[in-house]
């Protein structure tokens, strides 16, 4: 079980490795992204799009280690509600917009997006209840 836990969590943190990073290379797009979900104004949009990013890549490093991944995974799947909201309050607003994850310029299919990010919670979950986040003495 703990190898299986240690993959998991090393394909998880590199899902958020890539996004962060992603969003990172190009903030004036993920500080669009942001700002078409209409939920937070200008000079919040800019704190958003470079703070969020170097969270996830901190906390996706983090997850990525038995030492942190307690902590980091909870994280991410806090993260992961908070994106999970936004998007089905766009949805609900029935705005055309793209999710700004991975710097794509796609648009979102609201469904999917929502399915995909419910089952990253999940992910998140699992990590964070079989993370024993308990220091090894060596």
């Amino acid at each position: 079980m703990k190898t299986i836990l240690f993959i998991i969590a090393l394909a998880f943190g590199a899902l958020f490795l890539w996004s962060g990073v992603a969003k990172i290379k190009d903030p004036v797009s993920f500080a669009d992204a942001v700002r078409n979900y209409r939920l937070i104004g200008d000079p919040f949009v800019a704190v958003a799009a470079i703070f969020i990013p170097w969270v996830e890549v901190f906390a996706a490093i983090g997850v990525m280690t038995d030492r942190f991944r307690k902590g980091s995974a909870a994280i991410l799947t806090v993260s992961l509600i908070v994106f999970t909201t936004a998007i089905v309050i766009a949805w609900g607003r029935g705005l055309d917009i793209t999710c700004g994850c991975f710097g794509d310029e796609a648009p979102m299919n609201y469904p999917v997006k929502v399915a995909q990010n419910v089952g990253l919670m999940i992910v998140g979950m699992l990590l964070w209840r079989d993370s024993s986040g308990k220091r090894r003495v060596t």
